[in-house]
């Protein structure tokens, strides 16, 4: 059953925990929003165990349902969480999660959540058999009118206001990042002290903040402005910002230009591209660089690499994530052969 993500709360109070959830999507701040709001549902009910696979770092099917077969005999309800992120479950993952979704054992909670599925993904056996038995979120990125009305929702959590023309900055500003807008929706509620937030005080609050942010920095890579990137890399170490953000955002945007890139490849005239990825007009001309100076493989190698650096930083793979996000900063710059970025082990 397909759920709006702004109507998963309502109905997580109308009907309680139900048997399991699927999420999905391009937006991963809806994806973890809406698993919050499972997590804070199943405290509430007394849920105080939860279980955690996660696909990045591989999941052992059977070791799982075994798990759970051992654990449904004698043990209290449990949340499990299975993250597939980019990676799809094999036969023997659709069949235990086929067992763990129809199976009346066990009064487990089951949470799935996955990365954007294309329409091929969407007619497999294992899609539908979420369709059918789970609830169901698809997240997607929100034009600028439903980002903006977005925006005024995620304001009056704070009991704030945004005028239109806030509102409007604010969405231009960020560009269709929902990770982004939440952030500086955020930071002007904290810092203002009315009821109101204009556009006044959002170009103020923007003008006055003098650190880099993670969008600066996908915008220096797209470039291949790399003194710049290591300038603002170096500066978000600094200030604590967590590397797996960093590689996220990075991640997402080079996974953006690789199936942009295919689209190229396939025959469609630029101007066609842009638009089928909705690459904002201020965006689209660096975004045509970036594609001109990147190929197709270098930017899958790119993207293979950012998986890499997702394992180093959960601790799966030995090295600094700080030191594999700036040499794939400087073979997205074209600085690097990638040769060297291949060698992972």
């Amino acid at each position: 059953m397909q759920v709006n993500a702004d109507r998963l709360e309502e109905r997580l109070a109308d009907r309680g925990l139900e048997k399991s959830y699927f999420f999905y999507g391009e937006e991963p701040l809806q994806i973890l929003e809406c698993a919050s709001a499972v997590r804070h549902q199943a405290i509430s009910e007394q849920m105080t165990e939860r279980v955690i696979f996660d696909g990045n770092v591989g999941i052992d099917w059977q070791v799982l349902l075994d798990g759970n077969n051992e654990m449904s005999l004698f043990a209290s309800r449990r949340l499990v969480e299975i993250r597939l992120g980019s990676r799809k479950p094999d036969k023997t993952g659709v069949s235990v999660l086929e067992q763990l979704i129809t199976s009346e054992q066990t009064e487990d909670v089951l949470l799935v959540s996955a990365d954007g599925l294309d329409s091929k993904a969407r007619k497999t056996k294992w899609f539908k058999m979420f369709e059918r038995h789970a609830v169901c979120v698809m997240t997607r990125s929100l034009k600028q009118n439903a980002l903006r009305n977005w925006l005024n929702k995620r304001a009056q959590r704070f009991d704030k206001r945004l005028t239109s023309e806030a509102s409007e900055v604010i969405s231009d500003r960020v560009e269709g990042n929902m990770l982004a807008a939440a952030q500086e929706v955020e930071n002007l509620c904290l810092l203002s002290d009315a009821g109101e937030i204009g556009a006044s005080e959002v170009m103020s609050a923007v003008s006055d903040s003098a650190r880099y942010d993670v969008f600066q920095l996908v915008d220096a890579v797209v470039v291949g402005d790399l003194a710049r990137a290591i300038r603002i890399v170096r500066g978000l170490q600094e200030e604590g910002i967590e590397p797996a953000l960093i590689n996220w955002a990075l991640g997402r945007e080079i996974r953006s230009l690789t199936q942009m890139a295919a689209a190229r490849d396939s025959g469609k005239p630029d101007a066609v591209v842009l638009e089928q990825f909705r690459v904002w007009k201020s965006r689209r001309g660096y975004i045509t660089r970036a594609l001109g100076r990147l190929t197709s493989g270098q930017l899958s190698a790119l993207l293979a690499y950012t998986s890499f650096i997702d394992t180093v930083v959960k601790g799966a793979r030995e090295g600094n994530p700080w030191d594999a996000i700036e040499l794939l900063i400087i073979n997205a710059s074209g600085t690097m052969s990638f040769d060297r970025l291949l060698k992972t082990d």
